[in-house]
């Protein structure tokens, strides 16, 4: 594989707009995760991208492991090597049961997801095949997950799908 081509941004040698946004990101997240060193390079979309995951990682409407539902599965479904052996980990310790976290590795529904966080492994795969949802599981969704949840999990693919593009695109190994 090719070495990593991620170009990281020294703190001491940022921009005014970039040394804004990585003290935007120290009290939001007290580090520059790995994306934002690609994202960096854009800081208005470095800021942007900051609301946005903080968001995500702090989401008010779902729950850590529906959030890493939607996370892994977007990483599994970009083949990004580096998110899925990060978010694997989170996964796990969100409290997701192991059969549920090897099924989504495998692309396969999960069998041992019932309940709310079912529909949510349920409603990703629908999202993420790209096809259209029909009326009634759309209805079950919005009855069972609500309008929020909804968008939230948009959002949250959204936001993954950028970063597992771009994890493999800068060639990042997985952490062991």
């Amino acid at each position: 594989m090719t070495q990593d081509r991620l170009a990281r941004i020294d703190a001491e040698q940022a921009t005014d707009e970039q040394k804004r946004v990585i003290a935007k990101l120290g009290e939001g997240r007290g580090r520059i995760p790995t994306p934002f060193n690609i994202w960096l390079h854009n800081p208005r979309l470095a800021e942007g991208m900051e609301i946005i995951g903080t968001h995500v990682d702090h989401s008010p409407v779902l729950s850590e492991a529906e959030t890493e539902v939607a996370i892994l599965s977007t990483a599994v479904f970009w083949n990004a090597l580096y998110v899925i052996a990060n978010h694997r980990r989170h996964a796990l310790k969100s409290g997701i049961p192991e059969p549920v976290v090897a099924a989504i590795l495998e692309k396969r529904r999960p069998e041992g997801a019932s309940g709310r966080l079912g529909l949510v492994c349920d409603a990703v795969s629908e999202i993420l095949a790209g096809g259209s949802i029909n009326d009634a599981r759309f209805a079950r969704y919005d009855a069972e997950l609500g309008r929020a949840a909804i968008a939230e999990l948009l959002v949250t693919i959204g936001y993954f799908t950028s970063i597992s593009l771009g994890m493999t695109l800068h060639a990042l190994k997985p952490k062991d």
